[in-house]
């Protein structure tokens, strides 16, 4: 896909474009930054909707800098709200990738006539309890100003089994690349706190716009039946679990972009 970006702010939210035709917002999973001013962000935020080239315009939405510590999810969905009416005719067809999922379902459920089809892609109704702990534990760490530290247990989380000594001395190293400043430091925090308190089974009224769920069978932080809980959660969901696929892998699989594809155009 060729990387003609455009970009923007609307409702203070920064966004990316690309392509035309009727919008798509999509919710990055976590960055360890705010705004959109990563390319490599962008396009694997737009991976999983490769087959929609030439026919959307893929808005690439992440969280914005200078968040208040106490914005929580239901403030970040709310201000994704007005950026669509802002922005995009007050009305688009929506999909989050992992933490960008658990956003866009507080989104489809405080602002429904936001949101034409819901697309959850590696991401559930809550974290699982594992994820859950190393989420708090970085967020515990980098309020308290330990980013190296916090970094490390954050990359841990993500490498093999057996090789968490590797992420944390990776983490060490990389952490003022990865979280710049103080004020970065605070935003991620602030996100990880907003998305250890989410779960959409205690949200009223349940979701109620057409809805997809993808989720790999080998994701490291949702299991299976997270994903089907969170489908169940959902009246009318559809859901795909892509066999022998993780939580980024899933993004990329065939599979899963021709039934996200499918969804969206309304077959």
């Amino acid at each position: 896909m060729t990387m003609d970006i455009r970009r923007g702010v609307a409702a203070g939210v920064p966004y990316a474009a690309i392509g035309s035709g009727p919008p798509v917002l999509v919710s990055a999973g976590l960055w360890p930054t705010t705004g959109v001013g990563s390319e490599a962000m962008v396009s694997g935020a737009i991976g999983p909707l490769k087959t929609l080239a030439g026919e959307r315009t893929l808005v690439v939405v992440n969280r914005r800098g200078g968040m208040p510590a106490d914005l929580g999810m239901r403030g970040i969905a709310a201000e994704y709200a007005e950026l669509i009416r802002e922005e995009f005719g007050g009305r688009a067809d929506v999909l989050g990738t992992s933490t960008g999922g658990s956003i866009v379902q507080q989104l489809a459920v405080d602002h429904p006539d936001a949101v034409r089809r819901l697309v959850l892609i590696s991401t559930a109704c809550r974290l699982g309890p594992e994820t859950k702990h190393y989420q708090a534990q970085t967020g515990r760490l980098l309020r308290r100003g330990r980013t190296r530290a916090a970094m490390g247990v954050a990359i841990m989380e993500f490498m093999p089994r057996g090789l968490g000594p590797l992420g944390r001395a990776t983490g060490w190293i990389t952490a003022r690349r990865l979280v710049p400043d103080d004020d970065a430091a605070a935003d991620l925090a602030t996100t990880l706190e907003a998305e250890d308190r989410f779960d959409l089974a205690r949200l009223a009224p349940p979701i109620s716009v057409p809805t997809l769920v993808v989720g790999g069978g080998k994701d490291k932080f949702y299991d299976r039946a997270l994903f089907e809980e969170t489908a169940a959660l959902i009246p009318g969901a559809r859901l795909l679990i892509v066999a022998g696929k993780g939580h980024i892998a899933v993004t990329n699989s065939a599979a899963a972009q021709t039934a996200i594809a499918d969804f969206l155009r309304g077959e």
